[in-house]
């Protein structure tokens, strides 16, 4: 079957399988909440904790860390990384976030463990995480509102605006999916990428639109692919780039922010050339059809 005939006689097979896709993205993360109770697993910074740093040359085994500190603390919430130079597989030290534990547990248990190595501990409080989580939904919400308004005055058509809507709405959700599954808790800067990736997401379902929608030369398919040469080769480039970052820094923040990054930019690449672009041949071959 040629892409074409795939796309603008079957159109609406592609779109009904991309709803299913976002349904079932939607069930799992409404599940997780029901069960879990959040969306996302949020990390020290937004949730409250302790934050301990252990820089040594000395190779730590942090599966023996966790289990220690979860010995003496029974109740307690324990996570490790482990710190590595750039390009380099020699450890730095490892990183221990913890809550349900007092501070001075965590420094005894340090000092005692690793008495010659250079320390660095941060404490955050549960009502100054959660305050600013709600925060920076918040703001995320308010861009998104913003975008939304841009899109409708842009467009002043409810079919195709909201199909750059939904395409943003369907990267936000698929990537918090894939998220859940790989473990990857969220910081404030982790909140700072899907504010990012409003701004992504709805740069390639605009230059859809509008090529399809405004430019009269040529079939909508025909101009459906000419917005896809120039999309992707956006999409491709920013991936490519970041992709770099990630894999060169030693930073935990922007390997966080990156990782998400990347996750949106691939499903953005399937929500606004398989999604976006059935809707819009849809509205098209409709209006068309009752003309």
């Amino acid at each position: 079957m040629k892409l074409e005939t795939l796309y603008t006689i079957h159109y609406k097979k592609l779109l009904a399988i991309m709803l299913i896709i976002f349904a079932i993205a939607v069930i799992f993360l409404f599940n997780q909440y029901s069960t879990k109770g959040y969306f996302i697993e949020k990390d020290i910074s937004l949730k409250g904790g302790i934050s301990a740093t252990i820089y040594t040359e000395e190779k730590i085994n942090q599966e023996d860390v966790k289990n220690l500190l979860l010995e003496e603390n029974p109740t307690a919430e324990v996570s490790t990384r482990e710190l590595k130079s750039l390009g380099s597989e020699k450890s730095n030290g490892i990183l221990i976030e913890t809550s349900n534990i007092e501070i001075e547990q965590v420094r005894s248990f340090i000092d005692t463990n690793y008495p010659t190595a250079d320390i660095s501990i941060q404490q955050v409080g549960s009502n100054i995480g959660d305050t600013f989580f709600k925060e920076m939904i918040t703001a995320m919400l308010f861009a998104f509102l913003l975008m939304s308004i841009v899109v409708f005055f842009t467009f002043k058509k409810a079919i195709p605006s909201l199909a750059v809507i939904l395409s943003v709405v369907f990267d936000v959700v698929l990537t918090l999916v894939v998220i859940n599954i790989i473990g990857l808790k969220i910081s404030s800067a982790g909140i700072a990428a899907f504010l990012m990736i409003i701004g992504y997401s709805v740069d390639t379902d605009i230059l859809l639109t509008t090529r399809v929608l405004k430019r009269k030369e040529g079939t909508a398919w025909e101009r459906s692919v000419g917005a896809f040469k120039t999309g992707i080769m956006m999409t491709i480039t920013a991936i490519t780039a970041i992709l770099v970052g990630l894999i060169a820094t030693n930073s935990l923040v922007i390997k966080e922010m990156f990782t998400i990054l990347v996750i949106a930019l691939v499903f953005d690449i399937i929500a606004t050339w398989v999604m976006n672009t059935s809707l819009l041949l849809w509205y098209l071959n409709k209006n068309v059809k009752t003309a």
